[in-house]
């Protein structure tokens, strides 16, 4: 069944190279990481511990820890931005908000070292409906607001939902956030444990997607946020279009990917068929690119089952694996490299596969896949064109 295609209007980020889309956009154009090595962090972290770690900063309005500010930060810059380029909410804007998880920061400073003030506000602080309720109210937003969780695919099962919200009417317009900010040092060591998190090496020796020689990913923090409307409306200006998308379930393991990769192959191919699109129509495969094994072969066996045309690319040894962030902030990178006509891609080495990008490339529209993944059997998959 096709479902109406959405444009993405407005983008925001808050990302470990600092608190705007343009310090997003600026950090990948360095060619620079921003994850570091940490010392201090405190807890069970160890040390030193390398990340992406979001910097302070924010509005303290807006939460008094940087999962809050976060939120309503990526938010205020994405609405914003949709604004300005001609968007007029609806009467029922309704809100998603993807997560794995609340405000841990602040569950920790509760439990872990309690100070006096009152326990109500405490409560509902630390729910993970607040973040998003402090936007619905800041804009007075009447939709329906949801929290999704779909573990690392979160961010970009928000959008596909989305995209359903608006074909059945029940919402007009729809602003998705995710965040996960604020791991600790128990969950780090407990991810390491899998063999998929490592964080005691640089990322350039640890998460090497296409490359065959990679061994996971670094954690990072980080904040998104979109703003979809219906396609085509008159006076709008629009970064990309959403054209199709998919959400499913390989149904195998609880941390592992079915070795066939059927499911992922179908989704991507159910996103295509609603969209309209054939494999050979498309240009780039926003990869999610974690750089674990299972991973790096899922992606690879995806690129090619596209086609020799397309040109993969991923941020995680950019950005870190940001959770289920992870799948917004890729597609908010992919919105700004269809209105700049330039994909910031990482340089890799001349031993990687040949679909991927060997760095900074003119990006001159034409058709995007994407895929999300996240531990449950998570499966999502969207298409986007460019609007030109």
């Amino acid at each position: 069944m096709r479902i109406p295609p959405a444009d993405i209007l407005g983008i925001g980020a808050v990302s470990g190279y600092g608190w705007s889309m343009d310090e997003l956009w600026s950090g990948l154009l360095s060619g620079n990481t921003s994850i570091a090595s940490y010392s201090d962090l405190g807890g069970q972290f160890p040390d030193p511990c390398w990340l992406s770690r979001l910097p302070e900063g924010g509005d303290p309005d807006s939460g008094s820890t940087r999962y809050g500010r976060a939120v309503t930060a990526a938010a205020d810059e994405a609405i914003a931005d949709a604004i300005g380029r001609g968007w007029r909410p609806g009467e029922r804007v309704a809100l998603l908000y993807a997560t794995t998880g609340a405000d841990r920061e602040l569950w920790r400073q509760r439990y872990l070292g309690p100070e006096p003030g009152s326990p109500r506000r405490w409560f509902v602080e630390q729910v993970w409906t607040t973040p998003a309720a402090r936007v619905i109210n800041r804009y007075q937003f009447h939709g329906p607001s949801m929290v999704v969780s779909a573990a690392c695919a979160s961010g970009l099962h928000a959008m596909a939902l989305g995209q359903r919200l608006m074909a059945t009417g029940d919402a007009t317009d729809v602003v998705v956030v995710s965040a996960d900010v604020g791991f600790d040092g128990e969950e780090i060591r407990a991810f390491a444990n899998l063999n998929a998190l490592v964080y005691d090496s640089p990322p350039q020796e640890v998460c090497r997607p296409f490359h065959g020689d990679t061994r996971g990913f670094i954690m990072g923090e980080g904040a998104a946020a979109l703003v979809m409307a219906p396609a085509r409306q008159p006076g709008v200006e629009a970064h990309v279009r959403l054209l199709g998308s998919a959400m499913g379930n390989d149904a195998y393991h609880p941390v592992s990917i079915e070795p066939s990769f059927t499911h992922l192959l179908g989704a991507m191919d159910t996103a295509l068929d609603r969209a309209g699109v054939a494999r050979e129509q498309v240009d780039f495969y926003s990869a999610h690119g974690t750089g674990t094994s299972q991973c790096d072969e899922a992606d690879i066996t995806v690129a090619e089952h596209l086609g020799k045309q397309s040109v993969a690319y991923c941020f995680k040894p950019m950005l870190g694996h940001t959770m289920g962030t992870a799948p917004l902030l890729e597609a908010v990178i992919t919105a700004r490299a269809y209105s700049e006509g330039l994909l910031p891609a990482s340089a890799a080495e001349p031993e990687a596969h040949p679909q991927l990008a060997r760095g900074h490339m003119p990006h001159p529209g034409g058709i995007t896949a994407q895929l999300g993944l996240g531990f449950g059997g998570n499966v999502t998959a969207a298409v986007y064109e460019d609007v030109r």
